[in-house]
This record gives C-alpha cells, sequence and structure tokens, in this order.
C-alpha cells in the first residue's frame, strides 16, 4: 500500500528548466504504467483509467483524523477512498487551473490540496509530499498542452 511513483531526470533547457508538455506526457506514462500498487484499487477507477500515485495519508480535519486512501490517476482526477469499509469517501475537484487546483506543501510530511471551495490537508508519514506536489502540477500541464 505504498506510493507508485517514478523519479525523472530532465536535461532540457531552456523553458526555466522545466521539462516539454512531451517530456511530461511521457513521465506520466511511465507513472501510469507501472502495475505494482494493489489491484483492490482497481474498482474506484473508471476502465482504461490508470494510478499515477497513490498513498495511505492521513487527512487532518479540525475534529478528528481519518486515514485514507488518496489515487491520483491519469484521467486525471484525484479519489479519497476509506481504505478499512473500502468506500469512496469522494472526489477532490480536478482543475487543470493552477489557481483552482493547487498544492501547497509545508514540509515533506505534509501538504494542502487547495480548491476555491475547499482545503484538503494530508500529512504523508512515508514523506511523500513533495512528490504528490509534482506529479498534480505535471498532470496540469500536461492537461494544458
Amino acid at each position: 500500500m505504498g506510493s507508485v511513483a517514478v523519479n525523472q531526470q530532465s536535461n532540457t533547457v531552456g523553458n526555466n528548466g522545466a521539462p516539454s508538455s512531451s517530456e511530461v506526457r511521457s513521465h506520466i506514462s511511465k507513472l501510469a504504467s507501472i502495475d505494482s500498487f494493489d489491484s483492490k484499487w482497481q474498482e474506484f477507477l473508471d476502465p482504461g483509467e490508470s494510478v499515477v500515485l497513490i498513498s495511505k495519508l492521513k487527512k487532518i480535519n479540525k475534529l478528528a483524523n481519518k486515514k485514507i486512501q488518496l489515487i491520483l490517476t491519469d484521467k486525471p482526477q484525484l479519489i479519497c477512498v476509506d481504505p478499512s469499509k473500502m468506500v469512496a469517501k469522494g472526489n477532490i475537484i480536478w482543475s487543470d487551473d493552477p489557481s483552482e487546483l493547487s498544492v501547497q506543501v509545508s514540509d515533506s510530511s505534509h501538504f494542502r490540496i487547495c480548491t476555491p471551495k475547499k482545503v484538503s490537508t494530508f500529512e504523508d508519514a512515508k514523506q511523500r509530499a513533495w512528490q504528490w506536489k509534482k506529479a498534480i502540477e505535471d498532470l496540469q500541464r500536461c492537461q494544458r498542452n
């Protein structure tokens, strides 16, 4: 139930060192083609949809903290699942516009996913907050190009 991710090294110069859209698509398809995640999460995906990143996280609320499985797919969508009941707890509304969906990292274990209507705060015991930020932003860039 760990995270599924692949690090990308880009030698692209120009564009402020940012990878081109074709490199981003290639990177995302490499991430999405990894089948090492537990197949029990497949039921929450649409046919033909692949997982880009998946982690068991703690969703931090004011009243209580809940363990959730957060799944980022190539559709793209962000799905929250209750891992003990195996029930979808809802999606975080996707937008390719960074002003409508953004990720703020406070440290390697804590990050927020911000939308105009809701801010969701997560704790990742395996310290992958920066991986979440990069994966979401890469998908946003890919969708815009």
